[in-house]
């Protein structure tokens, strides 16, 4: 997925493309820079002399697009691993994991963004960005988290977190274009919001395949060269061609997962490229692939596969999987264009058993370069949480519940640091509106 909110709005200001942006090898040194000027600086903060910035007062940018960061990473595991009976620890722990190339997940009010969306190695392993096929993509993905084992049971945490982060993406990273190319210019998403009717025009009844039927032929191949090779098979292509008449498994998946129809092949095609840096998940679509309500069976699809390769990891039984609660859900964030954040949280808190649901306000620290830009000139994550706050209190009040704190959610006393202008610097200050808790019963 994409990382810490929508960042088509820097990428337009400053007219970056693949040529303009350069990436230190350092991840904490790095520096990106714009029409051959020094932009931003991990180090020293971000300089305005070179460039202007629109004020936000005069020209506010009103598209707040919501990832699958949290909504479709973080909650919907969290969920699902509960659903399926997974304890309330393992289930946390392996939402964290899953959110962590995007958001550092410190406490259920502490929500840091990442940034792993910006490196090139990280944009291809974890996030999907492969140009491939969506099918390939997912089924491979599946079969790595089915099989992956870490020294320890952190590091195994870890792993399987990462999988399933990339896991989501290959839904999330999947092109609006697949279905309607023709229609890709009129939609013009970034600068006409209002096309995005046609955009899931597009994808109605576009659900996806059942991963199982996929997969399950497959357990009796992979647990034979697993066992002659170790889990490396999965990863080593030489491995790989030595077995399979000299393709590799993503090569061999591909021939199985063609869609023949007419000139075109495959209709579900991922963002990205095979070269070093890609932006094209900024820029074709801008942040709408992510929006859940933009593709409701899309999305649906997405909970019932993860559900099944969770319960084949866990033993867990994938009948437990209230899919209706789910449905539900989209059908509020599609009639009220809204993410799914603090929807889901607050399922997850009454199976929990809480009474009370916490919705972060996301900030990033000084040394995350591109975290910060985009928390500085793009989005307004102050604004997207109380956004999130009133969508949240609706949905609680659809189900027939009462929200106990209403209009006092505002929690003062913890302070985070956030980026705001000061002169031609921008520097760091706090604030302390760091989450909102709102109480239910």
């Amino acid at each position: 997925m994409s990382g810490g909110g929508n960042f088509t709005e820097i990428s337009k200001r400053f007219k970056l493309n693949a040529e303009s942006v350069k990436l230190d090898s350092k991840k904490e040194n790095l520096t990106m820079t714009g029409n051959k000027k020094n932009t931003i600086d991990g180090k020293d903060g971000i300089s305005m002399e070179n460039y202007k910035v629109t004020d936000k007062k005069e020209e506010p940018y009103k598209e707040n697009v919501f990832f699958y960061e949290t909504d479709g990473h973080y909650s919907t595991v969290y969920l699902v691993c509960l659903m399926l009976g997974m304890a309330e620890t393992g289930a946390e722990e392996l939402a964290i994991a899953t959110e962590n190339p995007d958001t550092d997940v410190h406490s259920e009010a502490d929500f840091e963004i990442d940034q792993t969306w910006g490196y090139p190695s990280d944009q291809k392993e974890i996030h999907s960005l492969t140009g491939g096929f969506h099918g390939t993509e997912e089924l491979l993905t599946a079969l790595k988290f089915l099989y992956v084992k870490g020294k320890n049971p952190k590091e195994t945490t870890d792993k399987l977190g990462e999988l399933l982060h990339r896991f989501g993406d290959t839904y999330a990273h999947t092109k609006f274009d697949n279905l309607k190319p023709e229609d890709l210019t009129s939609y013009d998403l970034k600068h006409k919001p209002e096309n995005a009717e046609k955009a899931i025009e597009s994808w109605k009844g576009q659900g996806g395949k059942k991963l199982s039927k996929d997969i399950e032929p497959w357990i009796k191949f992979i647990n034979f060269h697993v066992d002659k090779y170790g889990y490396s098979f999965l990863t080593d292509e030489d491995l790989q061609k030595k077995s399979m008449y000299g393709r590799t498994l993503k090569q061999y998946l591909r021939e199985i997962y063609f869609i023949h129809s007419g000139d075109k092949e495959d209709k579900f095609i991922m963002c990205g490229t095979e070269g070093y840096f890609t932006l094209d998940h900024m820029q074709t679509d801008a942040g709408y692939p992510d929006l859940i309500y933009m593709r409701p069976e899309w999305y649906l699809c997405y909970v019932k596969n993860l559900a099944w390769i969770i319960s084949v990891r866990f033993k867990l039984d994938h009948n437990k999987l209230n899919i209706t609660l789910f449905e539900q859900m989209v059908k509020f964030a599609k009639e009220n264009r809204c993410s799914m954040k603090g929807i889901i949280d607050f399922e997850i808190a009454k199976f929990r058993k809480k009474q009370e649901v916490y919705i972060p306000v996301f900030y990033s620290k000084h040394g995350r370069v591109l975290a910060s830009a985009d928390a500085v000139y793009n989005t307004d994550y102050l604004g997207n949480a109380k956004a999130v706050v009133e969508n949240t209190k609706k949905y609680i009040k659809e189900n027939q519940m009462t929200t106990l704190n209403d209009g006092q959610e505002a929690h003062h006393g913890n302070t985070k640091i956030h980026k705001k202008p000061n002169s031609k610097w921008y520097q760091y200050e706090t604030y302390d509106e760091d989450y909102f808790l709102i109480k239910f019963k």
